[in-house]
């Protein structure tokens, strides 16, 4: 309904009682719309329609059909029945059917209005949480991640998998790859999904609060305690504590994480009392632990505490087909956000764009894309709006060495055709030395004329023959640039 007035649409055959009822709604600031018959209260079926007021029998058609047909429709509708002396039968059958209440005639004007507020109060809860569940949907569903590449979908099957478990998770990865996108989906796909996410980045919090950020404290238990701290560890009671960069947490403190791993009990700083706490783990980092127990600066008991179930979230350039998918959903973002509809890249930045190696990941990737839509002149991208270092990094290549008089679609051809020498025909191959995906590569072969080459096309068929069905959705997506 949001902040427009409810609108109530009243159906009765007899003129007098309708325009009675339609009045008295009027009064209480209610938009109101009237029908004599249910065949023209069902002209109003796809308007935003809030309730229903309708005569259980009319001369000229059923109140219940109506309502059994309005239900089909739009379940959503709540109605209220009016009946007359001795249907009451009629007006608990109406009920069964989806209806909220009724009134008996003569209708009583107080309890009409009670009963509507009643029944529009209900429908705005339902709206509300409907709205709060699809929000929180799509943004911590699996779905909502974007990737379609094999790496991807490895790793969505297992963060599914290991979701309805308590199993404790390590997701590792380089900065900006989504490790908190993922761990969130893990939480809400799990059987803790309505209690608590609360996440602690580590690398964000000074060593020697760490601690206190952790576990609590009570007051005075170290100069400035002036009041008692509760924990991430108690506020994710019955939920999911998520800590991110947990290879920036200090060594000394790493034997009482361990503790409280292994015993589920917390004991804040300055108190002598555990406290037990009911909390799933999923941890973080994008450093290589494993080479930090080697070197004495992580618990190695600790790693194995944590590892039980190892996520790993590749980097772009290992996923490099998953770039432009990730392109065109920020820019359907962007373009909503900025109030630019018409926003589009060219050819030459989506070239650009996949074949950077992005050492920021999604993040950067997400940050140029913004930056770009913010600052250039016109709804179409192009090279040009890059930010400067970007721009700059594709002008130049230093490994190429330029006949003078080549031109760039001359030197793209040339390194495509050594590049496919080297690697005996397989595009594949060719695609990954070239640094790009083997979509472009296809695309450039056949600008080409040079489609037809007998290569190995062995990344998008299956064994049988047939193309991978992610292969050939990315492709039809994609020509929606």
């Amino acid at each position: 309904m949001g902040s427009r007035q409810p609108r109530i649409l009243v159906v009765e055959d007899k003129p007098s009682e309708r325009e009675a009822l339609a009045r008295l709604l009027k009064l209480e600031q209610y938009e109101v719309e009237t029908a004599d018959s249910a065949k023209q209260a069902l002209t109003f079926l796809h308007e935003p329609i809030d309730l229903v007021i309708s005569d259980l029998k009319m001369s000229k058609s059923s109140g219940l059909d109506l309502l059994h047909y309005w239900k089909e429709q739009r379940g959503e509708t709540p109605f209220i029945m009016v009946t007359a002396f001795g249907e009451v039968d009629s007006a608990v059958q109406s009920m069964k059917l989806g209806a909220a209440d009724y009134l008996k005639k003569p209708v009583d004007p107080e309890e009409l209005l009670l009963l509507v507020a009643k029944c529009l109060e209900s429908r705005r809860q339902d709206q509300t949480i409907s709205e709060l569940q699809t929000r929180l949907d799509e943004r911590l569903g699996f779905e909502r991640i974007i990737g379609r590449s094999q790496a991807m979908l490895t790793v969505f099957e297992q963060a599914r998998r290991v979701a309805m478990t308590e199993t404790t998770v390590l997701v590792t990865g380089e900065s900006g790859t989504g490790k908190e996108l993922i761990a969130e989906a893990i939480h809400q796909n799990s059987p803790r999904r309505n209690g608590p996410f609360i996440t602690v980045n580590m690398a964000a919090v000074p060593s020697h609060l760490a601690e206190s950020e952790l576990f609590g404290h009570v007051k005075g238990a170290f100069t400035g305690a002036t009041d008692s701290r509760v924990g991430r560890f108690e506020a994710a009671n019955r939920g999911t504590i998520f800590i991110d960069e947990i290879g920036d947490f200090a060594l000394e403190s790493q034997a009482k994480l361990l503790r409280v791993l292994e015993n589920r009990t917390v004991t804040p700083i300055g108190d002598n009392d555990d406290r037990s706490v009911d909390v799933r783990v999923v941890a973080a980092t994008s450093r290589d632990l494993n080479a930090m127990v080697a070197d004495g600066e992580f618990r190695e008991d600790l790693y194995y505490r944590l590892n039980v179930v190892n996520l790993h979230l590749p980097p772009l350039r290992e996923r490099r087909e998953d770039i432009l998918l990730l392109v065109k959903h920020f820019l359907r973002d962007l373009a909503q956000r900025l109030n630019r509809p018409q926003l589009s890249v060219d050819q030459p930045l989506c070239e650009f764009l996949e074949t950077y190696d992005w050492p920021g990941n999604i993040r950067q990737l997400r940050n140029v894309m913004e930056s770009m839509a913010v600052l250039a002149p016109g709804d179409l991208l192009t090279v040009d709006d890059l930010p400067t270092t970007l721009h700059d990094c594709s002008r130049r290549n230093d490994s190429l060495n330029i006949p003078p008089g080549m031109s760039l679609e001359e030197v793209q051809r040339e390194a495509a055709e050594q590049a496919l020498a080297q690697h005996e025909g397989n595009r594949t191959h060719a695609a990954a030395a070239l640094k790009i995906s083997v979509r472009t590569l296809q695309r450039k072969l056949k600008a080409w004329g040079l489609d037809d080459l007998t290569v190995s096309e062995s990344a998008l068929f299956d064994g049988k023959g047939h193309r991978h069905e992610a292969t050939a959705r990315d492709e039809n997506e994609l020509e929606e640039f």
